[in-house]
């Protein structure tokens, strides 16, 4: 007994408590939710709803440092040999851009604190060729397309989108440095466009976020991030096999205030099958001023791409289908104070797409004389777009965001059923966000928006008008700034797109597509349980579960003829796991896993959606080379096979299954000197694999790049 009491004794004399309180300074009012870290011990805390805080701490100095998003920091050192108590006062301050980024209360502007970032050095690392192909990486989110440059792409997160191939329908909202790219008539990106090249970062949210975006985000959003402060510049080359080549140049240099970068990269392959050559040339310049928590930005982006498209894995397809898109953006940003915890950001941007799909030149007469070929057709599509945000951080407890976008689109198609003159869209929205900290970690962020959607057919034709009100409400907690639960629900919802209201043409392989005017809106009920652990050195993990339930769900379903429909009801549930692992200090284990279950409650079949997908990769460090091994792979999908002969009475196109694959892979970094070296080889086994129907993926694929960063600049 006396050996407990004096070991409890000597433990009492190396541990100390230290506690106070963490106030607005001119108010006097208590600051719940501030951080509390000391660096040396890589420790924190949040203050409780009176502001207070205690830590327990071995005997020592220390730098302790206090943090909450709208007020100064505050450093200072402690001995707890001389102070047990102490208070803090925090004065309010001009808020600057980079802490809404830093601080993550509004995650640049995305309103949910269960995003994932993506950061440069995984994207960097997987060597992909394309961000559709990098997509496919990620946990939770699974993209369809021909090749991995491909047009026509169908990205989705749980399951959102889409149920047939062809882009007309994606529910995922696409973000460039925070604003939208999509294109009018299909609500679809331009992919061969997106400069992966470029990319600093990806911020992923996987729930339905139409609190904050309206339109085309009920299935989530993804935020492509270019942004960035370098000052350097490099040079990068890269080949591969099917004659694949590639050559970057980026330049970065800093004035004072002022950052500027421009960047170059054309792209050519011949393709893994016939007809599946592209060549891809993009230019992206932009100047960004920033003072004195000022910040203001100018981005043009264009892109010209020249595609094959392969067509069906088929003696009968069509392959001699060729397209020519021209995209251009030109993006515009501002965030300035008002006053002291208010402040007010703007974009202000105009995007317009130009695509000519023609037949190519060396089709043999035999093939012309017993199919059809489509005519030359254009695609002309320009969307103008303003959003504005007032941001008030001056409260203690309350961080509120309220603001209002707008955008114009006009869509001159020849697929679109011509008796329409060029239709047009117009869309308004407004909404207002807040978290409100209760204190000891817990938050509460809630939000409402309201949209309001009108399509303008032409011609004197009825104009459809959609609304929506979309409301959203998380429960947070993070202790000791290490783990974190979150519970939430979100309502999203989707208008239909021009194509699918007015969509009228007949296919290659015979089939006839019509859009219907007479859809309406679909909406989607979200509710998410997550938890992260970030707590020991030797790994972290994250967690979550999920259930989607969709409603008036709008498909092309296969008939005679195809046609956009609302579903009755749809619903998807699963869960996602991701683990990482040191278990020795030269090797890193990344695992992920996701379970998808959907269900159309008609009693139809779910098409596309694998139930199980998942990845396991070891990175191995030694001597600055940098070694990762894995494989990543999905269970089979179902889909419609709409080459076969229509059953007439009543059973449709067959239902037949893509089978499963496991797909593995190697990449190597090597630094030599000044210069970083890689080599990739995927699909190590040569497996026939497809991603849609009838379209074969490439097999054993290698590529090699040599990147070299140049002085930075003085």
């Amino acid at each position: 007994m006396k050996i407990i009491i004096l070991i409890l004794f000597f433990c009492c004399l190396q541990s100390a408590i230290i506690e106070g309180y963490v106030k607005n300074s001119k108010t006097g009012k208590s600051i719940p939710n501030a951080n509390i870290i000391i660096r040396e011990l890589d420790i924190g805390v949040s203050t409780d709803p009176f502001g207070y805080f205690k830590l327990e701490i071995k005997n020592g100095e220390y730098n302790l440092e206090t943090s909450v998003i709208g007020f100064s920091s505050d450093s200072r050192k402690i001995n707890t040999n001389d102070q047990n108590i102490i208070n803090i006062d925090l004065s309010p301050i001009i808020l600057k851009y980079d802490e809404i980024k830093v601080q993550g209360i509004l995650n640049t502007r995305m309103g949910n604190e269960n995003l994932d970032i993506i950061k440069y050095s995984e994207i960097n690392f997987s060597q992909k060729e394309s961000i559709s192909d990098f997509l496919k990486s990620i946990k939770g989110v699974d993209s369809q397309f021909s090749y991995p440059n491909g047009r026509n792409v169908n990205v989705s997160i749980r399951g959102s989108s889409d149920y047939k191939p062809g882009g007309y329908n994606n529910r995922v909202l696409v973000l460039l440095d925070g604003i939208p790219i999509l294109i009018p008539n299909s609500g679809s990106p331009d992919w061969n466009s997106l400069p992966l090249e470029n990319l600093q970062r990806i911020e992923l949210n996987n729930t339905a976020a139409s609190t904050q975006y309206g339109h085309n985000s009920m299935g989530g959003v993804i935020n492509l991030i270019t942004d960035h402060n370098n000052d350097n510049s490099e040079i990068k080359i890269i080949g591969g096999k099917f004659g694949s080549k590639q050559v970057s140049y980026t330049h970065n240099q800093k004035f004072d205030q002022w950052l500027y970068s421009g960047s170059i990269m054309t792209h050519h392959s011949n393709g893994h099958r016939y007809n599946s050559d592209q060549r891809i040339s993009r230019f992206q310049s932009f100047i960004k001023y920033s003072n004195k928590g000022r910040n203001y930005k100018l981005n043009y982006l264009v892109s010209n791409s020249e595609l094959g498209h392969p067509g069906f894995d088929l003696e009968n397809s069509n392959k001699y289908r060729r397209s020519n898109r021209l995209s251009q953006y030109l993006h515009g940003k501002g965030f300035y104070p008002i006053t002291m915890g208010v402040s007010m950001s703007h974009s202000l941007f105009i995007n317009k797409f130009k695509t000519n799909y023609s037949n190519r030149d060396d089709i043999p007469n035999s093939w012309l004389a017993s199919n059809k070929l489509d005519l030359e057709t254009n695609y002309d599509d320009i969307n103008y777009g303003l959003r504005s945000e007032l941001i008030i951080t001056k409260f203690s407890r309350w961080v509120l965001m309220l603001g209002y976008d707008i955008d114009w689109g006009v869509s001159d198609v020849d697929l679109l059923n011509q008796i329409y003159d060029n239709p047009s869209q117009a869309n308004f929205g407004g909404f207002i966000q807040s978290k409100y900290s209760v204190g000891s970690g817990f938050s509460l962020i809630s939000g409402i928006r309201y949209d309001f959607r009108n399509i303008n057919p032409g011609n004197n034709f009825r104009q459809r008008l959609y609304n929506h009100f979309s409301p959203k409400i998380n429960l947070g907690y993070m202790s000791k700034l290490k783990r974190s639960v979150n519970i939430s629900y979100s309502r999203g919802f989707r208008a239909p797109s021009i194509s699918e209201l007015y969509l009228n043409h007949v296919t290659t392989y015979g089939l006839i597509v019509s859009g219907n005017p007479d859809l309406v809106s679909e909406s989607v009920d979200s509710y998410e349980i997550s938890y992260k652990d970030n707590s020991q050195n030797k790994y972290n993990w994250d967690f979550a579960l999920f259930q989607n339930n969709y409603k008036n769900m709008i498909d092309f379903v296969y008939d005679i003829p195809t046609k956009a429909k609302n579903r009755e009801g749809v619903q998807g549930k699963g869960f996602e796991i991701d683990i990482s692992l040191l278990p020795i200090d030269i090797l890193r284990v990344d695992l992920s896993y996701s379970y998808l279950d959907m269900v159309d409650l008609s009693g139809k079949q779910i098409l596309y959606r694998s139930k199980h997908k998942g990845k396991i990769f070891f990175n191995i460090l030694i001597n600055n080379i940098s070694i990762n091994i894995g494989m990543q792979g999905q269970t089979r999908q179902n889909y419609e096979n709409f080459l076969q002969e229509f059953d007439i009475n009543g059973n449709g196109f067959p239902i037949e299954e893509i089978e499963g694959r496991i797909i593995p892979e190697f990449v190597v970094l090597l630094p030599v000197g000044s210069y970083i070296t890689s080599f990739k080889a995927s699909n190590l086994f040569d497996q026939k694999y497809e991603l849609i129907q009838n379209y074969t993926m490439p097999g054993f694929n290698w590529q090699f790049s040599i990147k070299k960063k140049l002085n930075q600049h003085k």
